[in-house]
């Protein structure tokens, strides 16, 4: 439980960072540096599978894993780095002003986390089985029980049909082209359902991810 609690701290401070419309700026920065801190604690915590890359049979579920690990890797290092590049705070002035007022890093900057909870949400749905099981022993649930069976549906049909709203309310397409948005109707909510959207997506991807990897061990067996 304790890296399942490491997990939901970086997703917590993931998702505070990218409420920066909601939020003071120097408190944006602060989170900021919190999160990086986090995200390293986590790859240490994490070590060994890098280690184990070199290790065991490679199949299409396991290439998967670590590309969508490398990707998540990469634009995280790309979003903290862009974030330090146009600091108007904590590291103003320590990079130079091109950056801080370069176009593209800003870009990437606000854009870049659109992807990262795609990727969070992919992430997540090939490691479900496994946190869920986690989850549902510590709360003590009954996994037969008719009421466990049609929350579980719920649940479902509430990510998908949130994350498909919530996309189009955070405009995701367009974030990915790396369109300049100023506000979006996402940005327009209040804070909670600015948050809620955001948790959706994630949920919404997780399904996606978790169905598919489903689908195709089957066919591989």
């Amino acid at each position: 439980m304790k890296r399942v609690f490491l997990d939901i701290v970086v997703l917590v401070l993931f998702l505070l960072v990218m409420s920066f419309q909601f939020l003071p700026k120097i408190l944006h920065e602060v989170l900021g540096v919190l999160m990086l801190a986090a995200v390293v604690f986590h790859l240490i915590w994490n070590r060994l599978w890098f280690s184990s890359l070199l290790r065991g049979k490679w199949n299409f579920r396991r290439g998967l894993s670590m590309a969508i690990n490398c990707l998540l890797i990469v634009n995280v290092v790309i979003i903290l780095a862009t974030g330090m590049m146009i600091s108007n705070h904590l590291f103003k002035g320590i990079l130079g002003i091109y950056l801080q007022r370069n176009i593209t890093v800003h870009q990437l900057h606000v854009s870049l986390p659109y992807l990262v909870l795609i990727l969070i949400g992919l992430h997540l749905g090939l490691h479900w089985p496994a946190l869920w099981q986690r989850f549902t022993a510590w709360r003590h649930w009954n996994l037969q029980s008719l009421k466990y069976r049609v929350g579980c549906y719920f649940m479902l049909v509430f990510f998908i049909a949130g994350g498909v709203y919530g996309s189009f309310m955070h405009q995701i397409g367009d974030r990915l082209q790396l369109k300049h948005l100023f506000i979006t109707k996402a940005t327009e909510a209040p804070f909670g359902i600015f948050l809620l959207m955001l948790l959706n997506i994630i949920g919404m991807y997780a399904v996606v991810s978790f169905y598919s990897s489903k689908k195709n061990k089957g066919l591989s067996g």
